[in-house]
């Protein structure tokens, strides 16, 4: 096609890639697919993109624009095996998992198993590379927070023994960041683990939960009384400011899951604080001194995280 590709409108773009794909020219219609989905992210083309990509054999990639929609892909057994296959492509054994527990469950039967043999499989023909991750994830508490947030993320490549082996040793960690306990607690919630593990908590004692007698953080009673009281405090009046809280709260939550109410148990004070804080307002808390306690350490690990992650953002390299 002699004119220039950038100057197509996007249905020209899509029509282009389409006969690309038609002719098995994939990575030629997976270039035009690109540039059409940079004009409109829809959940048709997204398809069609990740689709030509994993013909293309660039799963990596794929992988990427998979993220943008990965819901949508729960609604098809189509849709949902080239998710699973994209993500396998890139050995994300755990990712994989969780979105084989919200699948239906004679699809997620079929995936578990397509899981299990790429897992065998992984530990054989890499199987010095599956070492280096491991040993990399099971020495996680080695640096500052986002260092141990990119070795987390990491570590969802490896097969699920191996991942929850490491877990349950980084769980007893004292030197993890709070967050990244419950995120590994949190994951194995997703996971459906039937085990009792021991994990360390914010207060430095030593608790025991099972994963899967577990909800999601979003799902608890705690977390959606906690929201509710800042709705009603805020609601329509104050929509930006309830906007940031309700993510201030959930990362508060968070770094209390899977006690939350063990930690946050003065709710109505916790919630005025926030506010007042927020609003910079010079009011008396009425929050007793042992939560005040745990408020100011959730805080003050809070801007720990924000710190790490804006010099993570600093030292990483331009484009």
């Amino acid at each position: 096609m002699s004119e220039n590709p950038q100057k197509l409108s996007f249905d020209q773009l899509v029509q282009q890639g389409q006969l690309e794909f038609d002719h098995q020219n994939f990575h030629q219609a997976a270039s035009f697919f690109e540039m059409a989905y940079n004009q409109k992210q829809e959940i048709d083309l997204n398809r069609i993109l990740v689709g030509t990509l994993y013909e293309d054999q660039q799963f990596s990639l794929a992988n990427v624009y998979l993220q943008d929609f990965l819901d949508d892909y729960l609604n098809t057994e189509r849709l949902f095996k080239l998710a699973i296959n994209v993500l396998l492509k890139n050995q994300n054994f755990i990712y994989a998992r969780e979105m084989a527990g919200f699948a239906d469950p004679i699809w997620a039967a079929a995936a578990i198993e397509q899981i299990e043999n790429e897992e065998r499989l992984i530990r054989t023909q890499m199987a010095v590379t599956q070492k280096e991750l491991a040993q990399s994830f099971y020495h996680l508490s080695d640096g500052d927070f986002a260092k141990q947030r990119q070795r987390f993320e990491s570590s969802f490549k490896l097969p699920l023994h191996e991942w929850w082996s490491g877990s349950k040793f980084l769980l007893l960690d004292p030197y993890i960041n709070p967050l990244i306990r419950s995120s590994l607690i949190e994951t194995a919630q997703k996971l459906q683990i039937d085990e009792k593990v021991d994990f360390y908590w914010i207060d430095h004692k030593i608790y025991q939960v099972n994963p899967s007698k577990i909800k999601p953080l979003l799902a608890l009673p705690e977390y959606t009384k906690l929201k509710k009281r800042l709705d009603e405090e805020l609601g329509a009046d104050d929509p930006i400011a309830n906007d940031m809280l309700t993510s201030n709260l959930r990362m508060q939550t968070s770094l209390l899951y899977p006690k939350i109410s063990a930690g946050i148990f003065e709710g109505n004070y916790w919630i005025d604080e926030m506010i007042n804080q927020y609003q910079g307002a010079d009011r008396l808390s009425r929050m007793s001194d042992s939560q005040r306690r745990i408020f100011d350490q959730v805080e003050k690990t809070i801007d720990e995280i924000v710190r790490s992650e804006h010099a993570a953002d600093d030292h990483a390299p331009k484009r």
